[in-house]
């Protein structure tokens, strides 16, 4: 990974995290930016459409319920203190999420959110676009594993202390486990999954890339 791609990545990750705890209320109507550790905590999981309105609308009320709190002085903190804040907040929010999809979700699924959430990683295209085929319950159950252990891998958006070489390493063992869940779930599916499944990466990808696109400009 280039240090251009990772400040991208970074600031990416910054913002869905931020966004996600912001104090401010969207006008009504707009999807707020939190959606995103949301949607990526569906990716994890490739919960179904049903599952995943779920999932997103109790994120939405987790973190309006952690968000009642007073607001802290941000510019006066440390970035350590930042950073402590944030896993504070974030461990509330997964916290209260577990208790509002109790009923929804398995156990080993709401044990998997603190973890999941914690990672502040960017969505992958791959996995958002699995999740949004057509699989049958079956299917998701052995796939639920399989991408759950590539989020494990995933490159943090917020560092504590890594190097460029040790960021490499970890880039390096992400593509590996990449390889190996797509030649794994390839086995699962059918072949005109196989080939929806690449057509609707390509279209979540070119999403993603738009996304960053507009990022890049912003911090230019």
């Amino acid at each position: 990974m280039s240090r251009t791609t990772f400040k991208i990545a970074l600031v990416l990750a910054a913002v869905a995290m931020v966004a996600g705890l912001s104090y401010a209320q969207p006008p009504q109507g707009q999807r707020r930016f939190g959606g995103m550790q949301a949607e990526f905590l569906c990716d994890a999981l490739v919960l179904n459409a049903e599952k995943t309105a779920k999932v997103v609308a109790a994120y939405q009320e987790a973190t309006d319920q952690v968000r009642q709190g007073s607001q802290p002085d941000f510019q006066n903190m440390s970035q350590e203190e930042r950073r402590e804040w944030f896993d504070k907040i974030q461990k509330e929010t997964a916290a209260k999420l577990k208790e509002l999809l109790k009923d929804q979700l398995s156990e080993a699924e709401l044990n998997a959110i603190e973890p999941v959430l914690a990672r502040r990683a960017m969505p992958d295209a791959d996995l958002r676009a699995l999740r949004q085929i057509d699989l049958k319950d079956e299917q998701r159950a052995k796939l639920q594993p399989l991408a759950l252990k590539l989020v494990e891998a995933m490159v943090s958006g917020f560092p504590r202390g890594a190097q460029d070489a040790d960021r490499e390493a970890a880039q390096k063992k992400f593509e590996e486990e990449k390889s190996a869940f797509k030649a794994k779930a390839a086995e699962i599916l059918t072949a005109e999954q196989k080939t929806a499944w690449e057509t609707k990466t390509q279209e979540v990808q070119k999403e993603f890339d738009e996304m960053r696109s507009r990022m890049r400009s912003r911090t230019q």
